[in-house]
């Protein structure tokens, strides 16, 4: 088992000082959604008699306005993957420079593509890709030891929070090709 190094500490504190401001803005963006939505429900039914709410679709409106709000954060995410492609190649690059940094930097280029044509297409065939395509990495670096690694393949599941808080308001509204 590796010993507690005191200087990774700044590391962790900035993981879970992104994670915590992730979630906070995720949700402030959905409340602020979900009290916009219940005002507009609220002028609609006001003649109406009260009836249970039942959790229906939404429509192509609220879709486009959800999308826009979050979908900034998917495009967050690919510039995560192109920050870790250009870390991945400038190690790559060095002296003893590991086959695993190619992978990741061939791999992170495409997530970063991917996240653009999430974006652009609105598809879930393209978030699979995108899934995966960021998955792969983190998969070799778990299979490697050594602290660096472990460290990388926590980085890799960044953009994956991101793609969540984006996706999941939206998912039964996007298209299948």
């Amino acid at each position: 088992m590796s010993e507690f190094n005191p200087a990774e500490l700044k590391y962790y504190a900035l993981i879970f000082g992104v994670i915590l401001l992730i979630v906070f803005a995720y949700r402030k963006a959905i409340k602020k959604v979900q009290n916009k939505q219940q005002e507009q429900l609220k002028e609609k039914d006001r003649y109406k008699p009260a009836v249970q709410a039942e959790k229906s679709a939404m429509t192509e409106e609220q879709f486009n306005r959800s999308w826009k709000a979050l979908s900034y954060l998917l495009l967050l995410a690919g510039v995560g993957n192109l920050y870790m492609a250009y870390t991945a190649l400038k190690n790559a690059t060095q002296a003893g420079g590991l086959w695993v940094w190619w992978v990741d930097a061939i791999f992170s280029i495409l997530a970063a593509f991917f996240a653009f044509l999430v974006w652009r297409k609105r598809s879930k065939s393209w978030v699979f890709a995108y899934f995966i395509s960021t998955l792969i990495p983190v998969f070799i670096f778990m299979s490697i030891k050594g602290s660096v690694f472990k460290i990388s393949a926590m980085i890799h599941l960044f953009p994956l929070v991101l793609l969540y808080f984006v996706l999941k308001p939206v998912w039964n509204n996007m298209k299948v090709e």
